[in-house]
C-alpha cells in the first residue's frame, strides 16, 4: 500500500448518525461521504491569543432534525480550564449559487452549492444522505498554561448523541494582539464616503439603517470586533467622508474640521483591539483619463455645511469647485496636525488612486502626493497594482500588485523591496487559474497560503477590495444583495450579514484568512530563531504562486510543526544534501526547460530555451550555505551566443523563477556573474576557461557575502556584498543554453564550518593544483585542479609545518577529519607520522584534543579524530614528523579539512533491514540523515521500513558516522504529520554503537514505550567513540489500517 494514504486521517465511528472530523482548512460539501475509516476525535495544537478549529461532518441515510453541537470545557494541566465561553460552535450556511472561478475545488456531486457562511447554533433539519457541517472553534487565551487539554463534544440529532472527544495542545508560543501584529491585513469595508455610492449604501440597504444613526454605529461596532477578532488590523476610514457631518466653510472658502465623527469611528476600532493603521480610500477618482479629486464645498454654494463634489486637481476655482491646490493645503496640515495630537500620523495611510493604468492618473497622483508630503514626510502611502504601472511608484511607500502581476514582474517588486519599500499583495476577481485567491468555489488552502506566500517573498501585508460590498452589481440604486443565495464568487464579500443583530456572520474565508495570519506571526518568530526551519515548511506547502499544496490536512500539519519548533529546545535545521543524479530527479522541481537524467548527468538540453529555466531543490531552505556542483554548457541560442550562461539559484524566495534570489551562473565566454533581481552585481573572467569545458562553479552565501569559485584558480574569483536575500532556495538554472550538470552539494555552513574558512599555514605550496584554499574547498578527494593543501618548507629534512583555520565564530567541535591526497599510487603520501589537532577560542591560547604519533600512511579515505565537545573558533594541526611524497621531499599534505559538531549523523549513510523506498510521496532511506526532522508528505516523510502483519517483527536502521566519533546521545524523531504523529515509532527497541559495523554494543534498550508526540526523543549513555549507531525495534506499532511498520522522520547523533 503507498504509505500516501497514510496521510489521511482515518477511525472508526459507531452508532447514530454517521459524524466524523474535517480540519479546517479543508472543504466540506453536503455531498461528502465518510472516508472508509472515518476520524472520530478533534486533536487542535494552539498558540496562546488563538483561534483554531475543526468541522465536524454529520451524516445518515435517514432524515435528521435538531441537528447542532454542543461544546464542553477543556481541562488541562493542573486543573487549569479552557471555558465553554471560548469555545463556540456555528453550523455552516449551504450556499447554493457559487459561480466557479479560478482554482476550483469541486462538489463530489459536480453542483454549485458551497458551504461557507458561519451561522449561529441553532438546530437544523437534515435531510437524509446529506452530510450537515458545523464549525468548532476554541479561542486560546494569551495567558493559558501550556499542556493538553481534554474534553468533549456533543452532537445532538434526533437520530441518537453522540460524543466528540477533544485534545487541544495549547503551547508557549504566543501570537501578538492585532493591533500590534507583523502582517498588515487591509480589507475593505463599508462606512462612509470610498465611492460615496455602493460602497456608502451597503451597510444602510442591508440592514435598513440610516447613516450615522444609533443602529448604524451598532453595526460599525460589530465591524470593529470582528476586525480584531479576524486579525485586520488596517482600518479603512475615510477621512474625508468622516469630517462632512463636523466641518463648516465660510464664504471665503476657510474651512473649519470638526473631528469629532472621524473620532467616534476611529476610535471604535482603537477600542475594539483592531487599530493598528489608518488607511484612507482613494482622493482620485474616476475615469482614468480626467481623474477627480474628492473635495468639500457648501453644501447650499456658500458656507457653512459642506457637501462632496469631485473637482479637477490642481486647478483654480471652477464650476462650483475651490482652487484644489487651496483644498490640500488646507485639508492636509488640519489631517497631521489632527493625527499629531491623537498620535496616530505613523501609522496612517494616504491612497492616490486604485488600480491605475494611465499617464493623467500619473499626473493627477503626482499633484496630491507632492501636496500632501509638504505636510508629511515620509509617509505612508499605498495603492493596489493591477498591473505594473510605476507612473507615481516615486510617491508610494509601499507597492501592492495584484498576485499575477508579482508573478510576472518580480524583478521589478523585489527591487521596490530591497529599495525600502513595503511588499504587499492584492486580489480581487483577479487573478484566477491556478493563482491563489479566496473565491467561494476555491480550496481553502489558497486562501489560508496567502499569507504563507506574502512571508515567503518578503512581504508584509495584502490588501482585497471586498469585505462586505453586499451588492450584485455597481448600479444605482445598490440594492441589498441575498448574499446567502444569489449567484456569487466570493469576491464582492468575504463575510455575511446577520440583519437581526446588526452583526457579522463570519465564514470559511474569513476564518482560513485568520488562520493564515497567526500562522504567519509563527513564521515569523520562528525566522527570528531558527530561519532554516521557517523557510524550509514554507517551501514544502508552497513553490510559487500558482503551485501549492492543496490539502487541509497539510497544511494544518506544517503549522502543528512550526508550533513544535518553537517549543523544541534543538537548534536550526540543517539539510545537507548531495545528489550524483543515478537515481533521477525526484528532488528538484521544475516548470520550464527540458530536464532530464541520464546515469550520473542531469541536463536541461533546450538550447533555445529562454533565460530562468530553473529546476530547484524541493522542500528545502537555506540560509548561509555552500553549494557546488560540475557543470557544462553544451549549446547556446544565437540570441546571445556565447554570452548565455548556466549556472545556480541560491536564496531563491521561490524556487521557480530566477528573480527572488541570487543567480550565479558561468558564460560560455569564460565570464561569471552574480545577477539580483534584474541587475548584475558583480562579474569577473575565469582564468583559463575554455568554452563547452566540464568545470566546477561553487558558491558561498555566509552572511551578507556571495563568493564564487570556479575553474582553475584556487581563490575565488568573485565576491559581492548584499543584504536582499537572506534565506531561501537553491537550484539549478540555464540561460539561453542546454547544459550538463553533475555531483551537486549543498551544505550548510553550520555543518561544515570549515569550508571556505580563513586558513593560514607555516608555508604553502601555490602550484600544480595545491593551494592553501583548496584545503577547504569542500571537494574530499583530490582532484587535478583542486589537489588540496601542501607544506612547501624545507623538503630536503624533516621539520615541523602546521596549518590553521579559522571557523569565523565559536561552535561546538567534537571531531576533525583529516582526508589525505587521493591521487592513484600517491594516496597517503605526505600524511604526517606524528602531529597534534589543537583547537582555540581566541586563535593564541591552543588545547590538544588529539595527538598521534608513529601514524600509518593511510588510504585515500578519511582519517577520523573524535575527542569530547569542546566550544571552539580555531582549529589546528600541526605536524612534528613527517614523511615523503612520491619526489622524496618531506611535506604535509591533506586534500581536505574539516571540523564537525553537533548532530554527527547529518549527511551521512543510512542503511536499513527494509524500506519503502517512496521518492514521490518522500518516504526514503536517505531521509533519516537530511536533517529535515519532520514528516511533510510529498517532500520529506522519513523512513519507512516494509510493513508487516504481526509486531513480532524485527527491524533496523543503521547510520554510519564516516569515522571514529565520541557519541553520549541518540535522538529518535518519530513522524509528526497529524494525525499520525508517533505512528510507526517502535514499543520496543534498542540502540547499539559498534567501532565496525560487526560488534556491537547495547546503550539503550526499550519497551512497552508508549507512542510518542512530535519532537526528537533523547536517550543518553555514558560517552563511547563509535563509528555506527543501529536503532532495532522489536515490537512493531500498527497504522490506522492495521499494518505494522517501523517509520522515523530523522536519526541525531551527539
Amino acid at each position: 500500500m503507498p504509505l500516501s494514504a497514510l496521510a489521511a486521517p482515518q477511525a472508526d465511528a459507531a452508532g447514530g448518525p454517521t459524524v466524523w472530523i474535517l480540519d479546517a482548512t479543508d472543504r466540506p460539501f453536503t455531498s461528502t461521504t465518510p472516508p472508509g475509516r472515518v476520524p472520530t476525535e478533534i486533536e487542535l495544537y494552539a498558540a496562546r491569543n488563538a483561534y483554531e478549529g475543526a468541522q465536524i461532518l454529520v451524516r445518515s441515510g435517514s432524515a435528521q432534525t435538531g441537528v447542532s453541537v454542543t461544546p464542553g470545557a477543556l481541562t488541562g494541566p493542573g486543573g487549569a480550564v479552557i471555558p465553554v465561553a471560548n469555545i463556540t460552535t456555528r453550523y455552516e450556511y449551504n450556499h447554493p449559487n457559487i459561480q466557479k472561478v479560478g482554482n476550483v475545488q469541486n462538489p463530489p456531486d459536480g453542483g454549485t452549492a458551497y458551504y461557507d457562511g458561519l451561522m449561529d447554533n441553532t438546530p437544523q433539519p437534515v435531510a437524509a444522505n446529506t452530510t450537515y457541517a458545523a464549525y468548532y472553534q476554541v479561542y486560546v487565551p494569551a495567558g493559558q498554561a501550556p499542556g493538553v487539554y481534554i474534553g468533549s463534544a456533543t452532537v445532538n440529532s434526533s437520530l441518537g448523541a453522540v460524543t466528540v472527544p477533544v485534545s487541544v495542545t495549547v503551547y508557549g508560543a504566543t501570537i501578538p494582539p492585532t493591533s500590534q501584529s507583523t502582517f498588515k491585513m487591509n480589507n475593505w469595508f463599508s462606512s462612509a464616503g470610498w465611492d460615496y455610492a455602493g460602497t456608502e449604501a451597503s451597510i444602510p440597504n442591508v440592514y435598513g439603517v440610516q447613516m450615522y444613526d444609533a443602529n448604524w454605529w451598532k453595526v460599525e461596532a460589530n465591524i470593529a470586533a470582528n476586525m480584531a477578532r479576524h486579525r485586520n488590523n488596517v482600518i479603512y476610514a475615510d477621512a474625508v467622508a468622516l469630517l462632512i457631518p463636523d466641518t463648516t466653510v465660510d464664504a471665503a472658502g476657510r474651512f473649519t474640521f470638526g473631528w469629532s465623527t472621524f473620532d467616534r469611528f476611529v476610535n471604535l476600532f482603537v477600542s475594539a483591539g483592531a487599530m493598528q493603521y489608518l488607511y484612507t480610500p482613494t482622493l482620485l477618482e474616476p475615469p482614468a483619463s480626467d481623474p477627480q479629486l474628492d473635495t468639500l464645498v457648501p453644501a447650499n454654494g456658500v458656507s457653512g455645511a459642506v457637501k462632496h463634489v469631485l473637482c479637477r486637481p490642481d486647478s483654480a476655482a471652477a464650476n462650483g469647485c475651490p482652487d484644489t491646490n487651496n483644498w490640500l493645503n488646507q485639508l492636509f496640515p488640519a489631517l497631521k496636525a489632527h493625527l499629531d495630537a491623537k498620535g496616530w500620523t505613523d501609522n496612517f495611510y494616504m491612497s492616490a488612486l486604485d488600480e491605475p493604468t494611465t499617464a493623467q492618473q500619473a499626473t493627477a497622483a503626482n499633484w496630491l502626493y507632492t501636496q500632501y508630503e509638504k505636510y508629511f514626510p515620509n509617509p505612508r502611502t499605498n495603492e493596489a497594482q493591477l498591473t505594473n504601472f510605476t507612473g507615481n511608484a516615486a510617491h508610494l511607500s509601499t507597492q501592492t500588485p495584484l498576485t499575477s502581476n508579482y508573478d510576472a514582474n518580480v524583478a521589478l517588486y523585489q527591487n521596490y523591496r530591497i529599495s525600502g519599500k513595503d511588499l504587499w499583495l492584492y486580489s480581487c476577481i483577479l487573478p484566477q487559474g491556478s493563482y491563489m485567491n479566496r473565491f467561494t468555489s476555491n480550496h481553502l488552502s489558497a486562501t489560508r497560503l496567502l499569507p504563507w506566500l506574502t512571508w515567503k517573498i518578503g512581504g508584509d501585508g495584502y490588501l482585497h477590495w471586498g469585505w462586505n460590498y453586499w451588492h450584485d452589481d455597481f448600479s444605482p440604486p445598490y440594492p441589498a444583495a441575498d448574499t446567502f443565495n444569489t449567484w456569487q464568487t466570493g469576491d464582492h464579500w468575504l463575510v455575511y450579514p446577520n440583519k437581526a443583530a446588526y452583526g457579522i456572520y463570519d465564514s470559511l474565508r474569513s476564518e482560513a484568512q485568520t488562520a493564515g495570519l497567526q500562522d504567519f506571526e509563527l513564521l515569523q518568530q520562528l525566522a527570528a530563531v531558527k530561519p532554516q526551519a521557517a523557510r524550509t515548511l514554507a517551501e514544502t506547502l508552497i513553490t510559487n504562486p500558482t503551485a501549492y499544496d492543496l490539502s487541509g490536512w497539510n497544511v494544518e500539519g506544517r503549522h502543528k510543526q512550526l508550533l513544535d519548533e518553537l517549543a523544541s529546545a534543538t537548534g536550526d535545521l540543517a539539510l545537507p544534501f548531495t545528489d550524483d543524479f543515478s537515481g533521477g530527479d525526484h528532488f528538484w522541481t521544475h516548470t520550464r526547460g527540458a530536464w532530464s537524467t541520464s546515469g550520473a548527468r542531469y541536463a536541461q538540453s533546450d538550447a533555445a530555451a529562454r533565460w530562468g529555466d530553473v529546476s530547484y531543490l524541493r522542500g528545502r531552505g537555506y540560509t548561509d550555505v555552500s553549494v557546488g556542483v560540475d557543470l557544462q554548457i553544451t549549446g547556446v541560442s544565437s540570441f546571445g551566443g556565447s554570452t548565455n550562461w548556466a549556472g545556480l539559484m541560491v536564496r531563491s524566495a521561490n524556487g521557480t523563477d530566477m528573480d527572488s534570489g541570487y543567480l550565479i551562473a558561468q558564460r560560455n565566454n569564460g565570464q561569471v556573474f552574480v545577477y539580483r533581481s534584474g541587475t548584475t552585481i558583480g562579474s569577473a573572467s575565469v582564468p583559463g576557461y575554455v568554452p563547452g569545458q566540464r568545470t566546477r562553479l561553487r558558491v558561498v552565501a555566509r552572511g551578507n557575502a556571495v563568493t564564487v569559485y570556479s575553474g582553475t584558480g584556487q581563490a575565488p574569483v568573485l565576491t559581492v556584498t548584499d543584504a536582499a536575500f537572506t534565506a531561501g532556495d537553491v537550484g539549478l538554472v540555464t540561460g539561453g543554453a542546454s547544459a550538463n550538470f553533475w555531483n551537486a552539494r549543498v551544505m550548510p555552513t553550520s555543518l561544515a564550518p570549515a569550508e571556505s574558512a580563513a586558513v593560514t599555514a607555516s608555508s604553502s605550496y601555490e602550484a600544480d593544483g595545491w593551494g592553501i584554499r583548496s584545503a577547504v574547498d569542500g571537494q574530499r578527494p583530490s582532484a587535478p585542479n583542486a589537489a588540496g593543501w601542501s607544506s612547501s618548507g624545507s623538503v630536503e629534512t624533516n621539520h615541523a609545518e602546521w596549518v590553521r583555520l579559522d571557523l569565523g565564530s565559536t561552535r561546538p567541535l567534537s571531531r576533525v577529519d583529516l582526508y589525505p591526497r587521493g591521487d592513484g599510487a600517491n594516496a597517503g603520501q605526505g600524511f604526517p607520522v606524528d602531529f597534534t589537532v589543537q583547537t582555540s577560542t581566541d586563535g593564541t591560547n591552543w588545547t590538544t584534543v588529539s595527538t598521534q604519533t608513529g601514524y600509518a600512511r593511510p588510504g585515500a579515505t578519511a582519517q577520523t579524530f573524535p575527542f569530547a565537545t569542546v566550544t571552539a573558533r580555531y582549529v589546528k594541526v600541526t605536524g612534528t614528523n613527517l614523511s615523503r611524497d612520491q619526489f622524496g621531499a618531506f611535506r604535509m599534505q591533506f586534500a581536505e579539512i574539516e571540523a564537525v559538531g553537533g548532530d554527527l549523523a547529518l549527511g551521512r549513510t543510512a542503511t536499513t533491514s527494509s524500506s519503502v523506498e517512496y521518492p514521490t510521496e518522500g518516504w526514503l532511506t536517505a531521509n533519516l540523515t537530511n536533517g529535515t526532522r519532520h514528516t511533510d508528505l510529498w517532500n520529506s516523510s522519513g523512513w519507512s521500513s516494509a510493513g508487516a502483519g504481526s509486531p513480532n517483527t524485527t527491524q533496523w536502521a543503521r547510520v554510519d558516522l564516516g569515522g571514529p566519533s565520541r557519541i553520549s546521545q541518540v535522538t529518535l524523531y518519530p513522524r509528526d504529520d497529524i494525525p499520525n504523529t508517533g505512528r510507526g515509532f517502535p514499543s520496543a527497541f534498542t540502540v547499539q554503537l559498534s567501532a565496525d559495523g560487526t560488534n556491537w554494543t547495547t546503550v539503550v534498550s526499550k519497551s512497552s514505550y508508549p507512542r510518542p508526540g512530535a519532537g526528537g526523543l533523547s536517550f543518553a549513555f555514558a560517552a563511547t567513540t563509535a563509528r555506527y549507531v543501529k536503532v532495532t525495534g522489536t515490537t512493531l506499532t500498527a497504522d490506522q489500517f492495521g499494518v505494522y511498520y517501523m517509520q522515523l522522520a530523522g536519526i541525531g547523533v551527539s
